[in-house]
Order: structure tokens, then sequence, then C-alpha cells
């Protein structure tokens, strides 16, 4: 299967869409979630494995679940997922729709990595400077990754920068072999 980024975006661009035409970005948002949630359950994904089960059934199983949308276009999506074997992408669909809502109220999302954890000084000083460099608010995340050796790599969206240790340590070896 392709890569889950890439099969969910469309999905989750198009959710949006209808979400804000309703003005129901919460309740799509929850609901996705809830969806994500369901997937992952074995028994689940058992059920949407089956061959025998018909996508009928499958659709009527996970649109039990009592979310707060309009229940034509919520069914309409389930039947999009199971019809087109794209049910697995489900927790992907949900986060890039909360990441479009984000983006939506200028609220960009930011996991910045680094060797060592981070004091609040230093979180506070890399918010401040990515949120400078965005031009948005950021929803700053972090997380300790002792294979950077020291410094951070910074992931927002589409965009990675590198000011690890590791990473100067990789290019410096690209540029020799080169």
């Amino acid at each position: 299967m392709a890569d889950l980024i890439t099969v969910a975006r469309p999905y989750a661009e198009a959710l949006y869409g209808l979400a804000k035409e309703t003005g129901q970005e919460d309740a799509w948002g929850k609901a996705l979630q809830t969806l994500a949630t369901v997937l992952q359950d074995p028994q689940a994904q058992q059920f949407l494995d089956d061959p025998e089960r018909t996508a009928a059934a499958k659709v009527e199983v996970l649109s039990v679940a009592q979310v707060a949308v309009d229940q034509e276009p919520w069914r309409a999506f389930l039947a999009l997922l199971i019809d087109n074997d794209r049910w697995p992408a489900a927790g992907e669909i949900a986060a890039l729709f909360a990441a479009d809502r984000r983006a939506a109220m200028g609220t960009v999302e930011v996991l910045v990595k680094s060797a060592v954890a981070l004091d609040a000084g230093q979180k506070d000083a890399i918010e401040a400077a990515l949120s400078q460099r965005f031009g948005s608010r950021v929803a700053f995340h972090d997380e300790v990754d002792p294979a950077l050796i020291g410094g951070i790599l910074v992931q927002a969206g589409d965009l990675t920068i590198d000011a690890s240790v590791r990473g100067q340590v990789e290019q410096l070896a690209r540029t020799l072999r080169s």
C-alpha cells in the first residue's frame, strides 16, 4: 500500500473542507479521532480484514459509534474507506485533519527532538524562534533522542531542520565520499 500520509492527505483535506463548510470542525475532529482509536483494536482490524463480511456490514458496524456529525456524509466517508481498503489510514486522516485545523487557526505543529531533555528556558527560546520563523503560533512538542548526540532536530510538516551533531557528521561523511 502507498505511504499512509499520501493516501490520507486527500481524505483529510476533503473532510476538513466539508467540516468547515458545515461549521462542524470540532465534531468531525472528534469523530475521526474516535474512528482512529477504534481501528487500532486488533478485533476491529480482524473484522475489517474478513473477506466474508460485506462492505455494507463493515460500514454498519463502524457507523454505530455515536458521532456528532451528519450521518449521511459520515456513512459515505466510511463506505469510501472500506470500499477502497483505506481504513488503515484512519489514524493519519485524523492527524492530518487536526493539522489542517490548527493551520486554519494559525498554529504550526512542531516536534523538536534533542539528545538530552530541554529545560523550560530552552523550550521557550526555541518556541519563540520557531514562532518568529513561521510567523504564527507554534504547538510545541519535544522528544528526547540520544542518537542525535547533541543539538536539535526540528520537524514541522514537510520541513525538517537538522541542527544535530549526528546530522552534521552524516553531512560531512557525504561530502567526503563525493
